[in-house]
C-alpha cells in the first residue's frame, strides 16, 4: 500500500482529497509565461529606483558606522594594496591591531568587496558593494523558488519581496554592509543545498562549499552561524523526508553525509580569514573579558541586549508602529519608544508578504515544506524577542558559540527568508483557489480578518487611547524621552495602520478580481508585484540616504596641522576627546590614534586607558602622565566648545565655528618617543603590570619599562642612554638602528601580539610584552639594527588550510565537469 501512496505522489497524484500536482499546475500555467529575463530586468529596475540618489551621482552613501570606522578601515587597505602590499597590521586605533585577525577590514578578502575596491574610489566601493547585493538578493531568491517548484511568476514577486526586505535594505543607513551580504547570500545558500539532493554529483557540492565559504569571508559571523544552523536544520528536514520516502536511510544518511563534509570543506576555503579571527576573538580582542570572561549574569545581559521587544513585534507588520531614529523620513525622525537605547534599522517582513504566506497554508502540495519554514520563521522570531520568552535562554545554554554574541534580533533575516518562501508558494497557491469552487471564501477569509485588525488599531490609536493601552499591558513605564517619542509618534502610527488597511484591502481585492474573472492571470504578477514595492519602499526610502563625498573627506585645520606635523616629526599619535575618545576621522587622514572606535581592539590595551566599551578612555582624559607618556601622545585634539579649554597650555591649531567661537583645538604634550632606550626594568607578576604602569610614584616611564617576564640579559641599569633612529616603517614591518650606552631595552609604543618577531643583527630575539600592553627587545650596548616583522606561524597554516580546501573544491568540480563532458560526447556518439 505505501508503494502505491508514493508512485502515486511521484506522478503528482493525491490521497488527501487536494488537487493533485498536474491539475494544479495547469491553473498555474499562466504565471509561467514570463520569459527569463523578466526577473532580473525587473529587479535591475527596482534596485536603481531605491537607490537612485547614490547611483546617478557622485556622492557617497551614508553608513552611521560606514562614517566611524567602515570608511577609515577600507581607505587604509585599499592604499596599502597599492604601496606597501597587503597589511597584515593597522597601526592608526588604539595602538595598533592585527588586520585579518581582528578583522579590522571587515570584508577584506571578500571577492565582491575586494574587486569593487581595485576597480573605483573606496567611497562608491563601500556604496556599490551595498547596491550589488541588493540586486544578487532578489536574483538569488527568484532561483531559490524556482528550485523548489514554484512558477516564474510567484518566484518573480518572491524575489522582488526579499530584494525590497526593510530587515536587510534598511542596514544600509547603519552602515552594517556584513549583515547585508549574509542575508543575500541566504537564498543562495538555499539553493546550493537543495541542489545536492537533485543533482547527486560532484559539482553541486563544490558550489555549496564555494558559497559556505563566501559566507564566512563577509566576516559577519553571527550572521552566518544562524544562517549555517538554519542550513542545517533544512538539510536534516530534506534528508528525513528521503529517508521515509523510498529512497532509503542509507542515501539519506550518504546525502547528510555529503553535505557535511563539503560544508566543512567550504569552512576550510575561508580557514585564512576564519581560523585566526576565532583564536583572535577569544584569546587577545576585548570581547573575551564581556563574553567568556564575564560573570553569568552579565554575559546574559550581554549576549540578550538589542533583543526585539514586544512593540518591535507590531512594528513587523505596521512599521510605523515601534518609530526610528534614522531621519530620512518624518515617521523614523525621533519616534522610537521602544526599549533599546536608539533605532537605525527596521526589521519590518512586509504586511504583503505576510498576508501571501498565509495562503501557502490553504492546502496544497509540499505540505512539509511549509511547515518546516513556517517552523524555522516562528522559532527565529521567538529566538529574537530575547529574554521575553524562553527560546533564546534555550539556544544560549545549549547551543555552543551562542553567548559569544549579542543582538538576538539579528536572526530576523531567517524569519524574513522564511515568510518570502512561503509568500512565493503561497501566490500559486492563491491562484489556484481562486479557480475552485469555495476557493474564494477561504482565500479572502486571511486578508479579512487581518483588515479587521487593522482596523481595530487605527480606531485605537486614533482615539489616543494606544499609549494607555499599550504600556499598562505590556511595556513597564516609559521614560519622559521614550513617552515623548510616543507622542510624536502616534499620528504616524495612526497613519501606518490605515495604510496597510488599504494594502490588505488591495490583496484582497487581487483575488476577489481573479477570480470573478475580472482580472486575467496575465495580470496577477505585475499587481503584486505593485503591492509589494510600495509597500516596501515607503519603509526603505528612509534609510537610504547620502552626502557629499568631497565635504566628508575634507581635512580641517587642526586635521591639516597634524598632517604637516606627521611629515615633519618622527612618528607620533593623537589623543583626540573628539565623540568622547571614540574619534576615529583623524585615521583618514593617516593620523595614528591613542584612541578611537573598533569592534575587537585589544583587550589589555582597554584596559592601559581605561575603556569599557564605547566610553571615555579614563586615563587618557584625566591625563594620567604615565599612560600618555608611554602611549608616544604628542598632541591632543581637544573639543573645547564642549569640555572648555585645557589650562596652563596655549593651543597650536584651532577649529572655529562661523560666528568665531572654538569648537575644538590641538594641544601639545611632551610625550615620550615612540621608540626609546631603557636600561631599567620594573619585574613585577602579571596581575600587577597594570597598576605599577599607573603608579606615578613607583614608575618611572622616561627611564624605566614594566615587566611580567625578566629580560634575557642583565640591563646596564638607569644610568644607560641611547639614541634610535627609524631606517623603515610600514604596516608589516619596522627596523630601527639602535645605539645604546650599555645592555638596555629598546621599548615601542606599539602594541604588542604574539606574531610580531624580532631580530637584532640578523639574529632572532624574543619581543617581549612591556608596559602591560606594549613591545620591548633587549639589545647589547653598542650599534645595532633591530628589525620587526610581522610572522604569524597560525596565518600561515590558516592559508595553507585554505589553499588545500579550495583545490579540493576545484577539483571536485573540475571532476564532474569532466565526466559530465563525456558522458555527452558517449550520448552523441551512440550505442556501440
Amino acid at each position: 500500500m505505501g508503494g502505491v501512496r508514493r508512485r502515486k505522489e511521484r506522478k503528482g497524484g493525491s490521497v488527501s482529497g487536494r488537487p493533485d500536482g498536474e491539475r494544479e499546475e495547469g491553473r498555474k500555467r499562466g504565471l509561467d509565461d514570463l520569459p527569463g529575463w523578466a526577473a532580473p530586468l525587473l529587479y535591475g529596475v527596482l534596485t536603481i529606483v531605491l537607490f537612485r540618489e547614490f547611483v546617478f551621482s557622485d556622492r557617497m552613501l551614508y553608513g552611521v558606522d560606514t562614517l566611524t570606522l567602515g570608511y577609515m578601515a577600507r581607505a587604509f587597505y585599499a592604499e596599502a594594496l597599492q604601496t606597501t602590499g597587503f597589511p597584515l597590521w593597522n597601526p592608526l586605533l588604539l595602538g595598533g591591531t592585527p588586520f585579518l585577525e581582528s578583522l579590522a577590514g571587515g570584508d577584506s578578502l571578500y571577492p565582491p568587496s575586494f574587486l569593487l575596491l581595485l576597480l573605483t574610489e573606496t567611497y562608491r566601493a563601500l556604496g556599490w558593494k551595498l547596491v550589488l547585493h541588493v540586486f544578487l538578493a532578489g536574483c538569488f531568491t527568484y532561483l531559490w523558488l524556482r528550485t523548489i517548484g514554484a512558477s516564474r511568476g510567484a518566484a518573480l514577486v518572491a524575489g522582488t519581496i526579499y530584494l525590497l526586505a526593510p530587515y536587510t535594505v534598511s542596514l544600509v543607513y547603519p552602515g552594517h554592509d556584513g549583515k547585508v551580504f549574509v542575508s543575500a547570500l541566504t537564498p543562495l545558500l538555499f539553493w546550493a543545498s537543495e541542489w545536492t539532493l537533485s543533482r547527486r554529483t560532484l559539482l553541486p557540492l563544490a558550489t555549496l562549499g564555494a558559497i559556505v565559504a563566501l559566507v564566512i569571508l563577509t566576516t559577519h559571523f553571527q550572521m552566518a552561524y544562524f544562517l549555517f544552523g538554519a542550513v542545517g536544520a533544512y538539510m536534516i528536514f530534506r534528508c528525513v523526508q528521503l529517508g521515509t520516502g523510498g529512497e532509503g536511510w542509507g542515501t539519506a544518511s550518504r546525502r547528510f553525509g555529503l553535505f557535511l563534509a563539503f560544508s566543512v570543506l567550504g569552512a576550510g576555503a575561508a580557514g585564512l580569514q576564519l581560523i585566526p579571527a576565532v583564536d583572535y576573538v577569544t584569546e587577545h580582542s576585548r570581547r573575551a573579558a564581556v563574553t567568556l570572561g564575564a560573570e553569568e549574569a552579565l554575559g546574559i545581559d550581554y549576549s540578550s541586549s538589542w533583543s526585539l521587544h514586544p512593540e518591535e513585534i507590531v512594528s513587523l507588520a505596521v512599521p510605523e508602529f515601534i518609530g526610528n531614529n534614522a531621519g530620512g523620513a518624518e515617521w523614523a525622525t525621533d519616534t522610537y519608544w521602544g526599549r533599546n537605547p536608539f533605532k537605525l534599522n527596521h526589521e519590518y517582513l512586509g504586511l504583503v508578504a505576510l498576508l501571501l504566506a498565509g495562503f501557502s497554508f490553504l492546502g496544497g502540495p509540499r505540505s512539509g515544506l511549509r511547515w518546516f519554514m513556517a517552523g524555522m520563521g516562528a522559532v527565529v522570531l521567538l529566538f529574537t524577542l530575547g529574554i521575553h520568552t524562553p527560546v533564546w535562554r534555550i539556544f544560549y545554554e545549549i547551543v555552543p558559540g551562542i553567548s559569544l554574541f549579542r543582538a538576538p534580533s539579528m536572526a530576523i533575516f531567517l524569519t524574513g527568508f522564511a515568510v518570502t518562501t512561503l509568500a512565493g508558494l503561497g501566490i500559486d497557491r492563491g491562484v489556484a483557489l481562486a479557480h475552485e469552487e469555495g476557493g474564494l471564501k477561504r482565500a479572502l477569509g486571511i486578508p479579512g480578518a487581518v483588515a479587521a485588525l487593522l482596523l481595530l488599531g487605527g480606531l485605537i490609536s486614533a482615539a489616543g487611547m494606544l499609549p494607555d493601552l499599550w504600556t499598562s499591558v505590556f511595556s513597564p513605564a516609559l521614560t519622559q524621552a521614550k513617552a515623548q517619542a510616543l507622542e510624536s509618534a502616534l499620528p504616524f502610527i495612526t497613519r501606518g495602520f490605515f495604510v496597510a488597511l488599504l494594502l490588505t484591502s488591495a490583496v484582497g481585492g487581487v483575488w476577489w478580481a481573479v477570480a470573478r474573472g475580472l482580472l486575467s492571470l496575465f495580470w496577477v504578477v505585475p499587481c503584486l508585484t505593485l503591492l509589494v514595492a510600495v509597500d516596501q519602499i515607503r519603509v526603505n526610502d528612509a534609510f537610504i540616504q547620502t552626502l557629499d563625498y568631497a565635504a566628508f573627506a575634507q581635512p580641517d585645520a587642526n586635521h591639516r596641522f597634524l598632517m604637516e606635523r606627521g611629515a615633519q616629526e618622527a612618528p607620533f599619535r593623537v589623543f583626540s576627546m573628539i565623540q568622547g575618545g571614540q574619534d576615529v576621522a583623524p585615521g583618514m587622514y593617516g593620523i595614528e590614534l591613542a584612541g578611537g572606535h573598533h569592534p575587537n581592539d585589544i583587550g589589555r590595551y582597554r584596559e592601559l586607558i581605561g575603556m569599557e566599551g564605547g566610553g571615555i578612555p579614563e586615563h587618557l582624559a584625566t591625563f594620567n602622565p604615565n599612560v600618555l607618556d608611554v602611549l608616544n601622545i604628542r598632541y591632543i585634539l581637544w573639543p573645547d566648545a564642549q569640555y572648555g579649554r585645557l589650562e596652563g597650555v596655549s593651543p597650536v591649531s584651532q577649529v572655529e565655528f562661523t560666528d568665531g567661537a572654538v569648537f575644538s583645538s590641538v594641544y601639545p604634550y611632551p610625550a615620550l618617543p615612540r621608540a626609546r632606550v631603557v636600561g631599567d626594568a620594573l619585574v613585577v607578576p602579571e596581575a600587577r603590570t597594570l597598576e605599577t604602569v599607573l603608579d606615578l610614584d613607583a614608575f618611572d616611564p622616561s627611564s624605566q619599562v614594566v615587566l611580567s617576564d625578566p629580560p634575557p640579559f642583565e640591563l646596564g641599569g638607569p644610568g644607560v642612554e641611547g639614541e634610535v633612529t627609524w631606517v623603515e616603517r610600514t604596516p608589516n614591518r619596522l627596523v630601527l638602528e639602535v645605539e645604546a650606552t650599555g645592555p638596555a631595552l629598546l621599548v615601542l609604543s606599539e602594541n604588542w601580539f604574539p606574531a610580531w618577531q624580532a631580530t637584532v643583527d640578523g639574529e632572532e630575539t624574543p619581543v617581549l610584552r612591556a608596559d602591560h600592553t606594549l613591545r620591548a627587545v633587549a639589545v647589547p650596548a653598542g650599534t645595532h639594527r633591530v628589525e620587526l616583522t610581522y610572522r604569524s606561524p597560525l596565518l600561515r597554516a590558516s592559508l595553507g588550510v585554505s589553499v588545500f580546501s579550495l583545490l579540493l573544491l576545484i577539483g571536485a568540480a573540475a571532476t564532474d565537469l569532466v565526466q559530465a563532458r563525456e558522458r555527452r560526447a558517449r550520448g552523441r556518439e551512440g550505442p556501440p
